[in-house]
């Protein structure tokens, strides 16, 4: 079984397409609203926040919240608050969850269970409705589990299909985040079936990112992901997983409740 990447949430926050309009500038499509709430679900291959193999098809349920686009909720941010806000920019701070890495099956590790960090953000849009930008975020659970950093680029355009949404990112962290996930300390590779390993921190992955959501009359939506992603550094020779790049997909599909301005 091979653990999930560090930054799990780059790839799904894409089948969460209302994310999007939380935290990134995008050009808006739609008329503003006082709040918004989305709730639905839907499956994933190769995802799995609880730390499930994600090898396997997985089952999600997904909730979202917005005020005014200044303060949100949803599984994959956490709760943030756009401090900065322009028609091109947003800067904030968000308390997100922390993935799980999951048990590996025969072995006596201590892996990470689902946590949280504290993070900052900042995005900017260019010419062309491009959104650049990243954050970083550091542990605040006590779990040893470092800092880590997201950066990327995206586009979105409306398509005669749905709105279409492409970006490219990078994700690394410190020598404790990358431990933490990927390494194995002398004192506990005695008995686990591997080797020590201790990385050290720097960039662990780059990843490519095609999200197209389509609407289903005022309240629905559906949405479709597929994304790769390719170990970097330290992290794509780790002993606990199999493979240096990995294929995520998935289906979701969204009702919407909302208040107009």
């Amino acid at each position: 079984m091979s653990l999930r990447l560090l930054l799990l949430s780059a790839a799904f926050t894409a089948a969460a397409g209302s994310a999007f309009a939380q935290s990134q500038p995008y050009e808006q499509v739609e008329a503003p609203r006082t709040w918004r709430v989305d709730v639905g679900g839907g499956v994933t291959h190769g995802f799995s926040a609880t730390g499930n193999t994600g090898e396997d098809v997985n089952y999600t349920a997904w909730g979202s919240a917005n005020y005014r686009d200044i303060v949100y909720a949803n599984g994959l941010d956490g709760l943030g608050w756009n401090a900065l806000m322009a028609d091109d920019f947003r800067a904030g701070v968000q308390l997100r969850p922390r993935f799980a890495a999951g048990d590996i099956e025969g072995s006596t590790l201590d892996r990470p269970d689902l946590g949280a960090d504290a993070a900052v953000y900042a995005y900017k849009r260019l010419p062309g409705n491009i959104v650049v930008g990243g954050r970083v975020q550091h542990d605040v659970t006590g779990d040893d589990a470092g800092l880590s950093y997201f950066a990327s680029v995206g586009h979105r355009r409306v398509t005669p299909v749905g709105l279409l949404s492409l970006s490219s990112y990078v994700t690394g962290g410190d020598d404790a985040r990358l431990q933490r996930y990927y390494g194995v300390t002398p004192a506990e590779a005695p008995g686990s079936g591997y080797s020590a390993f201790e990385p050290e921190g720097g960039l662990s992955g780059v990843g490519a990112v095609a999200f197209l959501a389509v609407p289903v009359g005022d309240r629905f939506g559906l949405g479709g992901f597929v994304n790769y992603e390719q170990r970097l550094g330290d992290v794509k020779d780790s002993p606990l997983i199999e493979d240096e790049g990995v294929w995520r997909a998935g289906l979701i599909g969204v009702v919407r409740f909302s208040s107009a301005d």
